[in-house]
């Protein structure tokens, strides 16, 4: 069998609406980024595999937004530790949700390992789209010059000061004593 598969014993959470302090939110990420790498059980497969991280805790999170950003950290260290950014069409990334004590279990596959070849049956049904190219601004591929400030827009006629003149008289702006 083809996998590495290990477990690290961190509570996630949903980060996308979550109301903290920076530096709050920075210890969290680094705790689980050291954990992760303190628990990290080396590589030396091939280049081409399958990451399932697998977010175990009591209560579910929407798989499609919420589980990808609570696994950010998590993610990022694996990345780091396979020395490639979490980007790369190198790594397939699979996200899974389980009941139980928080933790969270990471398990690479390559070559004919189950978990590989489903993924490899699921792009073959719906692949992946193809990485967008860099937009090239120019022809020759240099960056364009920006050419200063954009000009200023010219006010609508009727707007301004003289249309203020004559709406405004006398009586809107002095008010008789009553009395």
């Amino acid at each position: 069998m083809s996998c590495i598969r290990f477990v690290v014993p961190v509570k996630t959470v949903n980060i996308a609406n979550r109301r903290e302090h920076p530096l709050a939110r920075h210890r969290r990420s680094k705790g689980q980024r050291e954990a992760t790498d303190l628990l990290w059980p080396g590589w030396t497969g091939p280049a081409l595999l399958v990451v399932r991280l697998t977010r175990v805790s009591p209560k579910q999170l929407d798989s499609g937004d919420n589980l990808p950003i609570a696994l950010k950290s998590v993610r990022d260290e694996v990345a780091t530790q396979l020395r490639l950014d979490d980007g790369s069409p190198l790594v397939r990334w699979v996200y899974a949700q389980a009941e139980g004590e928080p933790a969270v279990v990471v398990e690479m596959a390559w070559g004919e390992d189950p978990l590989a070849a489903a993924v490899r049956a699921q792009d073959a049904i719906a692949p992946p789209p193809p990485p967008l190219p860099e937009p090239s601004s120019s022809p020759t591929g240099r960056p364009a010059k920006k050419r200063g400030r954009p000009p200023k827009p010219t006010k609508a006629p009727g707007n301004g000061r003289k249309a203020l003149e004559a709406l405004a008289t006398s009586a809107s702006y002095f008010r008789k004593p009553q009395g």
